[in-house]
Order: structure tokens, then C-alpha cells, then sequence
């Protein structure tokens, strides 16, 4: 069996670590410091860094990554529900008229949303369960319901 312990950084993990750092927009300056704390000082350079140095680094950062994106996309997608719920309030046939005082109003509101999103959107389900790409395309339904009742009145 072969072991990696001394195994230099191969090129394509040299490639990959430059990527993750690039992505998480990490300048030389991050990256050495970053390098030198995850090998206690032994080293600064990621080509002085061993094969299995290497690879687990380059999964912590992705792990990182994959957190911050999902981060990301819970805001976004938050951001867009908040957005689709209050577009409702200027559609006739969806929230307009009605109020969002307390928490039974709001539930009814978004029950109201949810049949109309199941039936009439594109994705064919609850704006909970949908992609940001999803919510997107039904906020830009809406939108155009809205503009459609608004140039009517």
C-alpha cells in the first residue's frame, strides 16, 4: 500500500486549492496566512504542502463553500417569498383587500398563495418548496398580473 503522508501536492490539487481560495475570494495574503495556521507553521506555500494536506484542506474549504452557498440561497430565497407575499397584496383574486395583522390572517393569506401557486405557477407546487429559479419565474408572474390589474383600473 502506498502512503501519501510525504507525497507532494499533486498539480491538479495545486489547481483545485487555487480554485477553492479563488472562489471564496481569498488573496495570496489570505491564502498563505490560511496555509501557514492549517500546517502549525510548517509551511506558507501551498506547493510545500503534502498530498494529504492538500486534499483535506481542499475539502474543509469546499465544505465551506457549500455552506455559504446554501447560506446564501436560504437569503435569497427568503428575500423572494418576502416579496411574492407582499406582490399578493396587489392582485384582486389573491391578498388584495385583505390584511396581514395577525398570524391566523397571514396563515390564510399564504394558504391563498399556495393553491394559487400549486395550480397556476409554472413549478406546480408551494412557494416553500421552490428553487430560487422557481420563485424567480412565479415573482415575475406575478409581477405581470399585478401590472395587468394595475393598467385596468
Amino acid at each position: 500500500m502506498k502512503t501519501t503522508k510525504s507525497k507532494p501536492i499533486s498539480p491538479a490539487q495545486l489547481r483545485a486549492l487555487h480554485a477553492v481560495c479563488r472562489t471564496a475570494n481569498m488573496n495570496e495574503e489570505d491564502r498563505h496566512s490560511m496555509i501557514f495556521s492549517f500546517t502549525s507553521g510548517r509551511t506558507s506555500s501551498s506547493k510545500d504542502l503534502t498530498f494529504d494536506e492538500a486534499r483535506i484542506l481542499i475539502s474543509r474549504l469546499n465544505t465551506q463553500e457549500d455552506e455559504r452557498i446554501r447560506n446564501y440561497m436560504r437569503k435569497e430565497g427568503a428575500k423572494l417569498c418576502r416579496a411574492i407575499y407582499a406582490l399578493s397584496f396587489d392582485i384582486s383574486f389573491l391578498n388584495k383587500g385583505f390584511s396581514s395583522d395577525n398570524e391566523d390572517e397571514k396563515q390564510m393569506n399564504l394558504a391563498k398563495l399556495n393553491v394559487f401557486s400549486r395550480s397556476r405557477s409554472k413549478a406546480r407546487k408551494n412557494i416553500s418548496q421552490m428553487s430560487l429559479e422557481e420563485l424567480t419565474d412565479f415573482k415575475s408572474q406575478l409581477e405581470a398580473i399585478a401590472r395587468k390589474e394595475y393598467n385596468e383600473d
